[in-house]
Formats: C-alpha cells, sequence, structure tokens
C-alpha cells in the first residue's frame, strides 16, 4: 500500500510538473502560404546605441495569424543587437518574439541567423509593417555585410513583396 501511493505521488508530481512546464511555454500552427523576401546584398556600418532601421530589410504584409520573420546576415566589428519590430495597421508597435538578440562576430566576418515571430493572432486579414533593427550596445563599428530575410505568412490572397 505504501508502494502504491509512494508510486501516486510520484506520477502526480510529474503530472504537475509537466502542467507548470506547458503552461509557462506557448506553440501553435499556422497555415503559411506567402513568403516575402528581402536582400541586402551591399553593406552598411552603424555605431549607433539607438535602434536603427536596416535600410531595405521591412516587409507590409497582410497576414491572419501570426508571421515567421527569419533573418540571415554576415557580420563584422563590435557587438551587436538585432530586433523585429512590427507596427499594426491600428498603430500599435511591438517587438517581435523572443525579443533583441545579441551577435558578437568575433575575430572576423561571421554568420547570424535568428527567427523571429510576430504575434498577429488575429483570425482575419490584418495589415502590419514588419522591420529589422540593428544597435551597437557599445558605440563601435558594426558591419553587415550582406543579409537576408524572409517573411512567412498565411493571407486570403498573397500579393508578394511590397
Amino acid at each position: 500500500m505504501r508502494k502504491l501511493m509512494a508510486v501516486l505521488v510520484a506520477l502526480g508530481l510529474v503530472g504537475a510538473g509537466a502542467w507548470v512546464v506547458g503552461a509557462k511555454t506557448a506553440a501553435g500552427r499556422t497555415p503559411v502560404d506567402c513568403v516575402d523576401t528581402r536582400w541586402r546584398t551591399s553593406g552598411i556600418t552603424t555605431s549607433s546605441k539607438s535602434w536603427t532601421a536596416i535600410p531595405g530589410m521591412a516587409d507590409r504584409p497582410v497576414a491572419i495569424f501570426p508571421i515567421a520573420v527569419n533573418v540571415s546576415a554576415l557580420v563584422s566589428g563590435a557587438p551587436a543587437r538585432f530586433r523585429v519590430l512590427s507596427t499594426n495597421v491600428g498603430g500599435q508597435t511591438s517587438v517581435s518574439i523572443p525579443g533583441p538578440t545579441r551577435f558578437v562576430a568575433g575575430a572576423g566576418p561571421n554568420s547570424f541567423a535568428y527567427q523571429w515571430v510576430e504575434r498577429n493572432a488575429v483570425a482575419a486579414p490584418h495589415a502590419n509593417f514588419i522591420r529589422l533593427q540593428w544597435r551597437s550596445p557599445t558605440g563601435g563599428e558594426v558591419h553587415l555585410l550582406k543579409a537576408d530575410m524572409s517573411v512567412a505568412y498565411h493571407a486570403d490572397v498573397c500579393t508578394g513583396s511590397s
């Protein structure tokens, strides 16, 4: 009887622990039928400590449900921070999940890749203005040698990159 009680208590604790972990994470499934793409083939430099939009790395999808934003870049110089900023049709601006990320190039140019998810939890077509931003937390020069950005989302009609 004591063993049975110990097993039941252990199973209860494991189940409660799994429920707590599940409550702290989020998941979802969104159909994707549109992918917009952007490329930068010429280098740019910043030493700004303030968030600055990266020219040419923006999109205006009209999406249903969340939007995945994938960015790959070749970076050199000082450490950098990157984030995706999204403004919806109502003018509300937020930083896409999971928020800003840090990148340290090292001895020379190095690759960087990251994915953000814009919440956009609306079941009707919803206009968004998505842009990639960066900054140099130290004020040192950061060089973006080349980059690409893909924006994957679901829509009634895909209009392509605009």
